[in-house]
């Protein structure tokens, strides 16, 4: 009878062993699952790279139109209106460059705050805003009006920083400085 118990009572942890394995493993397993679904993969990663250089290309456009007006004579043709016709085309797709999963949650370094996700209506107004003053300041430059260009970079500059104030991390602009 001793025997018999110790058998059973051997089974039954051999059991309860192998069960916690399978419940251990199988944990390890979910757990693994969760870590490699939140860690952006290789087609994230590139969307983001993607995203920060087109937003890059944009600033530095603004700033070379912005840097033409404060010469005696300004290069329409040569920086101008090729600069104002990537701000407009950049712009197009501008709100198809923030998919949900590619903010800081990717675990790529990105300045997307999470707010552009938690309150999207508001991102996509201004989003769209800014779209609009983009095509205003492109067609502003093919008419190579100097009074009305300055104009429309306040504006454009403006639309750019109402999405950066409240979507952007501070964090850039000590990067920006740097």
């Amino acid at each position: 009878m001793a025997i018999k118990i110790a058998v059973l009572v051997g089974s039954w942890f051999h059991m309860s062993a192998l069960g916690f394995r399978y419940v251990a493993a199988a944990a390890c397993i979910a757990f693994g699952l969760v870590v490699l679904e939140s860690v952006a993969g290789p087609a994230e990663v590139a969307q983001i790279k993607s995203r920060q250089d087109k937003l890059r290309d944009m600033g530095g456009a603004l700033k070379a139109i912005n840097d033409e007006l404060k010469k005696r004579r300004i290069d329409w043709d040569n920086t101008v209106v090729p600069n104002a016709q990537t701000i407009k085309d950049r712009s197009g797709y501008l709100l198809n460059w923030f998919p949900r999963g590619s903010g800081p949650e990717s675990g790529v370094k990105t300045y997307a705050l999470p707010a552009i996700w938690q309150n999207n209506d508001d991102f996509v107004t201004l989003g769209k805003l800014a779209q609009v003053e983009a095509a205003k300041l492109n067609q502003v430059a093919l008419s190579k009006d100097a009074n009305a260009l300055k104009a429309q970079v306040e504006a454009m500059g403006k639309a750019c920083k109402a999405c950066h104030d409240g979507y952007r991390s501070p964090d850039s602009e000590k990067e920006d400085e740097n």
